[in-house]
């Protein structure tokens, strides 16, 4: 009886061991992986199961850090398509950019060129002053200034008359109101 007693103590004394030493793996393991340290605690699962095969605890942890690992890397995967979306557009962007600046620049370039020309043609038919007596093209003679300030006091003169007719008419119609 006693050696009976002793063995059945020897057998649940080792398997105590070997479920200490397997929970070890498994508490190891997942605090490294609630510290953020995926790999080392698929690392330690790893070594875990490698003693104890059939722990369910051990099997259960390492296929829940490997959905993990394999969440991480679809993370991983859509964060790079992303960011490389998103540099193609930016490329794009610059692109489409590039292309505007040049077509306008192209534009100012055509409508110089047309300026010029239009330039060029006037002065071809009017007179060329002299070196010495250059007009800036801006300035007018004094004659043309002179008419212009006519006609517009003329028009201001006509713009006073259908003023003061205006205001004749709306006084004769407004008697007193009371």
């Amino acid at each position: 009886m006693k050696i009976i007693t002793s063995l059945l103590f020897t057998v649940l004394f080792a398997v105590s061991i070997q479920a200490q030493d397997a929970d070890n793996f498994f508490h190891r393991g997942a605090n490294s992986y609630i510290n953020a340290q995926l790999n080392q605690a698929i690392q330690i699962v790893d070594e875990g199961l490698f003693q104890y095969p059939n722990d369910a605890k051990l099997n259960a942890l390492k296929q829940k850090l490997e959905e993990e690992k394999e969440n991480q890397q679809q993370q991983e995967n859509q964060q790079n398509q992303n960011q490389e979306q998103q540099e193609q557009e930016q490329e794009q962007e610059q692109q489409e950019q590039n292309q505007d600046q040049q077509q306008e620049e192209q534009e100012q370039n055509e409508e110089e060129k047309q300026d010029q020309e239009q330039g060029e043609g006037s002065e071809e038919n009017e007179p060329k002053p002299e070196a010495g007596n250059e007009i800036d093209s801006k300035e007018i003679s004094k004659e043309d200034a002179e008419k212009i300030l006519q006609a517009l006091a003329q028009k201001e003169k006509e713009l006073l008359k259908e003023f003061k007719k205006k205001k004749s008419k709306d006084t004769a119609k407004h008697d007193k109101d009371w």
